[in-house]
């Protein structure tokens, strides 16, 4: 007790401390808003992963092409009916659906339970022959599967011309095949994985130029009637075969253009004056005209006579 100024005496008051949140009360509160907003995820993900209408039907929505039937990729998938199909892996299904004929596996999943299943098959582009054995090739080169496979393709195993619509394609040089190989590299497949062959991809960069020079020829009219190429060497010398005659032309991919160009004009005044077996377009200043078929000692032989000039 104290006296003031005038006399009075007062009572002196002690402050009140105001209390502060414990640590744990507000870890509790934290908490308690994240279980709030986390417990509606939880419960839709549990229905999604658990709820009977997600399990994957038996009527798998198929298309594919005239290679790969439906029936078989119906059998394909037959192990994943049933499953829950928010939580299927597309990536092991389509892993699957791997076959020679498939280039691409699309699937795509439609809820509640139905999976659509798209099949791009590989188009073959031609026919390469090496000894006796012949594999069809996509335009890259590539190979789809053996000739012993496809037998509709290849005309019974080998190409035979008349009967068949893909081009043939042939490695005309020995030292050229040596180096290049005899089997193209084959597709990677739905996985996107395939063995590393060095040789093989070669042969497969040389077969797909091969088959881009063969598209340039076919807007000739004379290369209209051409179904086989030879590749002559690793430069761009190449043969080609047709029905009728002149029955085998040879030229240059870098001169194709200019010297198709010239023999479409000539073909008619050629074709009077000599009937030749081969036309040979490689030189610079003349035409080559035999009448004997290459590898027989003619001088339109490119394999044999050497790098015209």
């Amino acid at each position: 007790m104290s006296r003031g100024r005038t006399g009075r005496s007062f009572v002196g008051r002690r402050p009140v401390r105001r209390g502060r949140a414990r640590p744990v009360a507000w870890f509790a509160m934290g908490v308690g808003k994240v279980l709030l907003g986390v417990a509606p995820v939880v419960t839709v993900g549990v229905w999604l992963a658990t709820a009977p209408v997600f399990k994957l039907k038996p009527d798998i929505g198929v298309e594919t092409g005239a290679r790969v039937s439906e029936e078989w990729v119906r059998a394909r998938l037959a192990g994943l009916v049933g499953r829950n199909l928010p939580m299927l892996s597309l990536e092991d299904a389509a892993a699957r659906l791997e076959h020679e004929w498939v280039r691409e596996a699309k699937l795509v999943k439609n809820l509640p339970n139905q999976l659509d299943v798209r099949i791009v098959e590989h188009e073959p582009a031609a026919v390469f022959e090496s000894g006796d054995r012949s594999w069809i090739i996509d335009r890259d080169g590539r190979a789809i599967v053996a000739c012993e496979r496809a037998a509709d393709l290849c005309g019974g195993g080998v190409a035979t011309g008349a009967g068949n619509t893909l081009m043939r394609v042939s490695i005309q040089s020995a030292l050229l095949g040596e180096r290049v190989g005899e089997s193209p590299a084959r597709n990677p497949g739905v996985t996107g994985l395939a063995l590393r062959d060095v040789s093989g991809e070669v042969l497969a960069r040389t077969l797909k130029r091969a088959i881009d020079v063969s598209s340039e020829v076919k807007s000739f009219d004379w290369g209209r009637d051409v179904f086989a190429v030879g590749v002559l060497s690793d430069d761009d010398d190449y043969l080609f075969e047709r029905r009728g005659r002149p029955a085998t032309v040879l030229v240059r991919e870098s001169d194709l253009t200019a010297k198709g160009s010239v023999f479409e004009l000539l073909e008619g005044a050629i074709r009077e004056h000599s009937d030749p077996e081969v036309v040979d377009l490689r030189f610079r200043d003349r035409i080559v005209l035999s009448t004997e078929a290459p590898g027989s000692g003619g001088s339109a032989d490119g394999v044999k006579d050497g790098d015209p000039s």
